[in-house]
């Protein structure tokens, strides 16, 4: 048996699924397999199909809450961009021009906005991450199946959105490339920022009930 430690981040994310005994005869055995000469890449396709069976079971069997939690989700989604967009709307009419006081226009230097673009991305970034967190707050008992269903509705909604842009208003093959940037933040950033998000409520409650745990 080789004594090379498993992926850490993969084993963390198996500690969040489930109950502390499933985990924990479940993270054995594939620490086991991994000993044996498994690699990592098999480790983290197995972290990953039980992350998503786990989640998925636990859907099936909630299924109102998990309703509850896509529309908590986007609600949330929703209102931090209402509240994001009068900012940046701002920053955007200075950045283009400068401001209209008695009578007259006053041009004024505000060549850093033009880096407005990584500020929505920020922005995108925290809401999303603040969306993940609020899902999993309020679905303590869930938090994990929970997370992934609305992180998987927001996936399908920009899925649909992809499809619709495409075959309605016919955006050819040709500008989606150019478009790079826009599907990463649709389906790595904003994903990534919901997962990150729900998972360090996770993170913090655990260290929490560790913490009082070890002082009582």
């Amino acid at each position: 048996m080789r004594h090379v430690q498993p992926p850490r981040f993969a084993t963390w994310l198996l500690r969040r699924l489930g109950s502390a005994g499933t985990n924990q005869s479940l993270i054995g055995d594939l620490m086991e397999q991994f000993a044996k000469g498994r690699s990592a890449s098999w480790y983290w396709r197995q972290t990953v199909n039980a992350m998503f069976t786990v989640a998925t079971q636990d859907v099936r069997e909630h299924k109102p809450l998990a309703l509850r939690a896509v529309g908590i989700g986007i609600t949330s989604m929703w209102m931090f961009w209402a509240l994001a967009s009068i900012p940046l709307r701002v920053i955007w009419v200075l950045s283009n021009g400068g401001l209209y006081v008695g009578g007259h226009w006053i041009t004024l230097d505000y060549s850093w906005m033009h880096y407005r673009g990584y500020l929505a991305l920020l922005l995108i970034v925290v809401g999303s991450a603040g969306s993940g967190w609020i899902v999993a707050r309020l679905h303590r008992d869930h938090q994990t199946a929970m997370v992934l269903a609305f992180l998987a509705a927001l996936v399908l909604a920009a899925a649909a959105q992809l499809v619709i842009q495409v075959r309605l208003v016919g955006w050819p093959v040709r500008p989606m490339i150019h478009s790079a940037p826009t599907l990463i933040v649709l389906f790595i950033v904003t994903p990534i920022s919901v997962l990150v998000g729900g998972l360090w409520t996770d993170y913090g409650t655990r260290t929490t009930g560790a913490r009082q745990n070890a002082t009582f």
